[in-house]
């Protein structure tokens, strides 16, 4: 029997990492001896910042020579026996990869769309034997970073193909890489383990708050991609889907931007969140889907040391760039939240369409540059979009006016429109702006030209809000650069029990995209549930879960 044990302080340096070292504190919290422990694991670290104190406290999984239910029969606080469930949660289990003869010769899955969600859907259909394709309208991730960075410094035009959210990796390629869910099952143990193989620090099975960094996402990559070839999927980028193929009422396949046709579907398509022709070519094709609520905003950018200050109550010292989330649900009016928050990172452009502005947040695994961001966006419901009866869609319309008017209101050439925060809380227009990370360029502009009136309000007051909650949020520092649009999808394709469009079986929309994610992980898990629903059609047999911890 092995056992948990829950809130231990980590002695020490923070940056310690022999779990060897805390074995004595350990002990101390079970009152045995440090020889009893014959095996011990370190299964979760996190900061404790509360009430002044900064400390860090960890979990571990423990085994001893005898006499665990003794010992669990005291009744310690934070220690209890280890269960099967504990292992799905920490991702302490493995899956088998499954020979390839058991799926029909006739069928190959496609999967459109390498971000978090198809990468994941098509290693797990390559790991139970599909021979799978994965279509992805970007480049490779090795071609993609120097296209951003040159388009950055306007040395080339924005390539509406591969940018910063259409490429290998998805939008998360270019993003602080945050990893952290609330969801906690066994899909999400075999997401970290995977990560974790392919190159990403052990660290974030461990951490609470777990982050990749855009430099580790982008070396993850080209692993992931050749172990996706080593189990015989194939992997074709720069290649774009214009259409969906419905015959007799399923999908069988897509069309390509060439004209070629590709069939023997079923098709997963996991196009991300800003793959506006996508989601029409989906429509056009009989999938079912609906308007949904978004949220809009701004980035609020500060020097990150005023955030340090703020959340430690003192210098950082050896502790990581301080973070924050905050959210703002009045009894009447709109709701708001801070979003996407970027240690020591940048506001960066997000657009993958021309003549357009969208921001959005970035950061380097070490978190060390001279600013942190966030997102601060207010809520939107489904029924202001115009048209929205009519129009599922129409929510592409609305964030598309905001981006567009952003682009000429910023004069052009990308630049961003922005405004000190003080300056948007008193009604004045900011005569200069202060030094900020964005690539591009900013325009001082009054936000109130370019978002609609309650999405100011809402902003507003959101504001205010958090200045109570962090010192200096709203202070002469603070830089809003806008507009943050991206957020998730105005558009739900409507699926079944089994991840099957509704009206469109062998469609399997997945991923922030279809509606159905919120970031890299939740992302990553729709695309393994599909994968796996699929498996359970076409290769029962060979369906596996656990095998062991």
């Amino acid at each position: 029997m092995a056992i948990l044990v829950m809130g231990v302080e980590w002695r020490g340096s923070a940056e310690a990492s022999e779990t060897e070292e805390q074995l004595p504190h350990v002990a101390e919290v079970l009152r045995i001896p440090v020889s009893r422990i014959t095996e011990i694991q370190l299964i979760k670290r996190s900061l404790d910042a509360r009430q002044r104190r900064k400390r860090w406290l960890a979990n571990y999984r423990i085994e001893l020579d005898t006499g665990e239910e003794e010992l669990l029969a005291r009744g310690i606080h934070g220690v209890r026996a280890w269960t099967e469930r504990d292992a799905e949660r920490y991702g302490l289990f493995d899956r088998a990869t499954i020979p390839r003869e058991t799926w029909p010769a006739d069928v190959r899955p496609i999967v459109v769309g390498a971000g978090p969600a198809g990468l994941f859907a098509a290693l797990r259909l390559a790991e139970t034997g599909a021979k799978v394709l994965l279509l992805e309208r970007g480049q490779p991730v090795e071609d993609r970073v120097p296209t951003v960075n040159q388009g950055w410094r306007n040395k080339i035009p924005l390539n509406p193909e591969s940018n910063v959210v259409f490429g290998e990796g998805g939008a998360g390629t270019f993003s602080d890489g945050k990893i952290y869910t609330r969801k906690r099952d066994g899909d999400l143990g075999y997401i970290f383990q995977r990560l974790v193989q392919f190159g990403a620090d052990p660290e974030i099975q461990q951490a609470s708050y777990a982050h990749l960094g855009t430099d580790k996402v982008r070396a993850i990559l080209p692993v992931f991609r050749e172990r996706l070839r080593e189990l015989g999927a194939e992997v074709r980028f720069n290649t774009s889907v214009s259409e969906f193929l419905n015959e007799g009422g399923r999908c069988v396949g897509v069309r390509l931007s060439d004209g070629t046709e590709l069939r023997r579907g079923p098709v997963i398509v996991a196009a991300g969140h800003s793959a506006r022709d996508t989601y029409r070519a989906l429509y056009r094709a009989g999938a079912e889907c609906v308007a949904r609520p978004i949220a809009i905003g701004a980035r609020i950018e500060h020097p990150q040391a005023l955030i340090d200050m703020a959340q430690y109550r003192g210098e950082r010292g050896d502790l990581p760039p301080a973070s924050y989330r905050l959210t703002h649900s009045p009894s009447k009016g709109r709701s708001a939240h801070t979003f996407c928050m970027c240690p020591g990172g940048m506001v960066v452009p997000a657009t993958a369409q021309e003549g357009r502005v969208v921001v959005n947040g970035m950061s380097f695994a070490a978190r060390r540059a001279f600013w942190a961001n966030s997102a601060i966006i207010v809520e939107v419901q489904a029924n202001e979009y115009p048209k929205v009866g009519k129009n599922p869609l129409a929510g592409l319309d609305y964030q598309d006016r905001i981006e567009k008017k952003a682009f000429e209101l910023a004069g052009g050439n990308y630049r961003a429109p922005a405004q000190r925060v003080e300056d948007l809380l008193s009604g004045g227009f900011s005569d200069s702006l202060p030094r900020s990370s964005y690539p591009q360029g900013l325009t001082a502009v009054d936000l109130n030209e370019l978002l609609p009136p309650g999405l100011i309000s809402g902003l507003k007051k959101a504001i205010r809000s958090f200045d109570h909650k962090l010192k200096g949020f709203a202070g002469p520092e603070a830089l809003l650069i806008a507009p943050e649009t991206r957020t998730t999808s105005p558009v739900r394709f409507l699926r079944g029990p089994d991840l099957h469009s509704q009206s469109l079986p062998d469609l399997l929309p997945v991923g922030e995209g279809a509606g159905y994610a919120g970031g890299i992980v939740s992302a990553a898990l729709d695309g393994v549930r599909a994968a796996e629903s699929l498996v359970e059609r076409y290769a029962p047999r060979s369906t596996v879960g656990i095998t062991g911890a």
